[in-house]
């Protein structure tokens, strides 16, 4: 697509929205970071009802799945740093319960390769990122830290002049702990359940209400598999590809 069917004062505006799309996907991930999820769905993501974020192992499609999801993760995270209080009273014990949030998970997904295309119409955008990070988390083996490889695609909507999410493909190809290899499905069995964090059996996040296979995480059995589609330069939303539930072209 050539810059001159653009006037100037256009194609400032479209520098200005690659801009502030690509500040949108890196306030998400900020925002997993900084356990924001109680507010994240209010503070990023499109009023509309069609709303989703797909993963390996399926789709959260619609606001009440991601309300859902959101939710669990926040239950998690008090749980988390409750069941950390009682094994470092010496430290926690007197934390409140609001200085105390988010201590433990640390999420750390830095955004790299942008692919970013604004639509003719300026009314919707499209952002491909690959993932590099290191994901700290608290279960029944104490603090693991993992590895995290993948991707992280965005349909992004302007909604009364600002630009939020409105999809998001997040697909991981290696998700294992520090140290160990990549394609060892069983790596997280060198760290041992531990007593003291036996209060974190059953913390389990919300599952996807479209469960689907998107993806399979690294392994050496595992088939060549594409990465998503990256975004195409396009004139309106309903003649490009959706990275929404609605369909899965994205993976195709």
């Amino acid at each position: 697509m050539s810059f001159l069917k653009y006037n100037t004062e256009e194609l400032v505006g479209r520098f200005e929205d690659r801009r502030d799309v690509k500040n949108l996907a890196g306030k998400y991930v900020m925002s997993l970071l900084l356990k924001k999820e109680p507010t994240l769905l209010g503070d990023l993501w499109s009023a509309r009802e069609d709303i989703s974020l797909g993963v390996n192992n399926g789709y959260y499609a619609g606001r009440k799945a991601l309300e859902d999801y959101y939710a669990s993760i926040d239950a998690a995270t008090r749980k988390k740093a409750q069941v950390l209080k009682q094994v470092f009273p010496e430290d926690l014990g007197e934390y409140s319960d609001e200085k105390l949030y988010g201590r433990g998970p640390m999420e750390i997904r830095s955004l790299d390769n942008a692919i970013i295309e604004i639509a003719d119409d300026g009314e919707t955008a499209k952002g491909f990122f690959y993932v590099f990070g290191l994901v700290t988390d608290i279960s029944q083996r104490g603090a693991v830290s993992n590895w995290v490889l993948g991707s992280i695609c965005f349909d992004f909507i302007r909604e009364n002049g600002i630009w939020k999410i409105w999809h998001v493909l997040y697909l991981e190809d290696v998700d294992t702990p520090a140290g160990q290899k990549w394609g060892d499905p069983k790596a997280i069995e060198a760290f041992p359940k531990m007593p003291e964090f036996a209060a974190m059996a059953g913390t389990e996040l919300a599952q996807p209400n479209q469960p689907a296979k998107l993806r399979e995480l690294y392994s050496g059995s595992r088939p060549f598999a594409k990465l998503p589609r990256v975004p195409e330069p396009y004139d309106t939303f309903e003649n490009t590809f959706s990275y929404g539930a609605e369909s899965q072209e994205a993976l195709r």
